[in-house]
């Protein structure tokens, strides 16, 4: 279960209790892109993830008028949704264990001649994220049957409750 989440617009309330995968899609998206350590750039992001969970009922400008506690609250409310609560579910289908990268003889030496940087690029979380949403779109496909357009309609926790479900029982009836 999501918690509400609610807004004040051109005054009017305007709330979600809800997540699609198209917007948890978006919001990883716009996740990944926000690298920058500038306040100014976090404000922008957050105003535009607050655009696309709400369905663009509001204008940038318009949430830059907003009252800020509202701001603030309503956007730290849908991180948390996104991040403590659909992310965690959807950890819990992939439940894998990390890979620890043991040490070569000839790690050194690929280091010193450049055929291995010596720091690895830490790959973004949010593109992992959204690189699993992708696979558990095309798997809801095919289980569903439904389309592409259906299947980013759907309410994203109850998909991946019922994705679990199925990978639980999968050898079951065999």
């Amino acid at each position: 279960m999501i918690p509400e989440i609610t807004i004040t617009c051109r005054n009017e309330r305007i709330f979600i209790n809800n997540i699609t995968v198209e917007q948890y899609k978006k919001y990883a998206v716009l996740m990944e892109r926000n690298g920058s350590e500038r306040i100014t750039d976090a404000l922008f992001f957050n105003k535009r993830i607050i655009q696309e969970i709400f369905g663009n009922m509001m204008s940038l400008e318009e949430l830059g008028e907003m009252d800020v506690i509202e701001f603030l609250t309503a956007a730290k409310g849908i991180h948390f949704i996104m991040q403590n609560i659909i992310s965690d579910a959807l950890m819990k289908i992939v439940e894998t264990e990390p890979v620890e990268k043991e040490e070569s003889a000839f790690d050194e030496y690929d280091k010193e001649n450049g055929y291995e940087d010596e720091e690895q690029e830490e790959q973004n979380i949010w593109k992992i994220c959204g690189d699993i949403i992708d696979r558990v779109t095309k798997i809801a496909i095919r289980l569903m049957r439904e389309s592409y357009g259906q299947c980013m309609k759907e309410n994203i926790i109850e998909l991946l409750e019922y994705l679990k479900f199925e990978l639980e029982t999968v050898n079951e009836n065999i």
